[in-house]
């Protein structure tokens, strides 16, 4: 069985290339690959470069669990380093992928559909403008209407890259 997933895909450490190879591993894993616009964004809760974050979807044939085990071997594959706690401490990234939504699914422990979607412009635009009618399935509404009413203010810049 497939399910539509929704990865936020980030870097701020060699950003282009981190993105690149996230793309990818992506395209070898699961094929067609669909992508928001890449945008650039001020790093929030830390110091450091500006990070470079854009949203996929794909089909995907692979479990929640299988597929969470797969975006943290890749990511550690392409300098993403973890705390063995597995706490999310502010640091510099090479290719950070978190998965935003598995089809559906809700599941609170497992933080699907992310928290960050209502709460962080650079999840919440590119993944509006790469599904603006797929509903949000705790808000309700579409992707496209929280982000118009959610007044997230974190700057954007959209940056053209060839991926």
């Amino acid at each position: 069985m497939m399910t539509q997933v929704y990865l936020g895909l980030g870097a701020n450490i060699q950003p282009q290339a981190s993105l690149q190879a996230g793309m990818d591993e992506l395209r070898l894993a699961f094929g067609k690959v669909d992508m928001s616009p890449v945008y650039r964004a001020p790093a929030v809760g830390m110091d450091g470069p500006d990070f470079l974050n854009m949203v996929v979807g794909f089909q995907c044939p692979m479990s929640h669990t299988q597929l969470m085990q797969w975006i943290r071997a890749t990511e550690t594959k392409h300098g993403r380093k973890r705390p063995a706690d597995g706490s999310h401490t502010p640091c510099n990234h090479g290719l950070d992928m978190d998965l935003l939504l598995f089809g559906s699914l809700v599941d609170e422990q497992s933080k699907v559909p992310r928290p960050d979607i209502l709460s962080c412009a650079y999840v919440l635009q590119p993944l509006a403008d790469l599904v603006p009618h797929l509903r949000h399935p705790v808000a309700g509404i579409t992707m496209a209407e929280l982000a118009l009413s959610c007044g997230l203010e974190q700057p954007l810049w959209v940056i053209e890259l060839s991926l």
